[in-house]
């Protein structure tokens, strides 16, 4: 079962995905992204990084839905870097209704949503039509702290 799908451009890091996995009771990390797979030394750090009570797949879209249907029985989190990145995940697991904006870079041409969330206009575009979608999309940074207020209209 998929219990939380987070865009961040860090993908796996510290404090913030060990209090997710925890908070959620996740068992499953799921690491989506047509780049990094076949990076080595992202594939490695990230594999160091993950909590030892998790398994974790860092795997191409083209895999994304099989494997999701193959682990349905596991606690899943699923990682992308980014809105588009999102957005491409919802066509194929249209059964997502949430999605989490943990970081978002800050690059020249964004404009800041929340404290670590910066869409430039592709991005927004993006985060616009998952809402258009219908899907939930807010910024929290980890599962204590509040959900931050965005409006992705503008």
């Amino acid at each position: 079962m998929i219990k939380l799908v987070r865009v961040d451009h860090r993908l796996l890091h510290g404090q913030v995905i060990f209090s997710w996995t925890k908070q959620m009771s996740v068992n499953y990390i799921i690491i989506v992204d047509d780049k990094v797979p076949n990076d080595p030394i992202s594939v490695m750090a990230l594999s160091i990084a993950k909590p030892t009570d998790c398994e974790l797949s860092i795997i191409p879209f083209s895999q994304l839905k099989s494997l999701v249907e193959e682990k349905k029985n596991k606690n899943i989190m699923i990682l992308i870097k980014g809105p588009e990145e999102a957005l491409k995940l919802v066509e194929q697991l249209p059964e997502v209704t949430e999605i989490n904006f943990g970081g978002v870079a800050k690059k020249s041409d964004s404009k800041q949503y929340g404290k670590a969330v910066f869409l430039n206009p592709q991005e927004l575009k993006a985060t616009q039509d998952l809402i258009a979608l219908g899907k939930k999309v807010y910024i929290q940074m980890v599962p204590t702290s509040q959900v931050e207020s965005a409006d992705f209209s503008k």
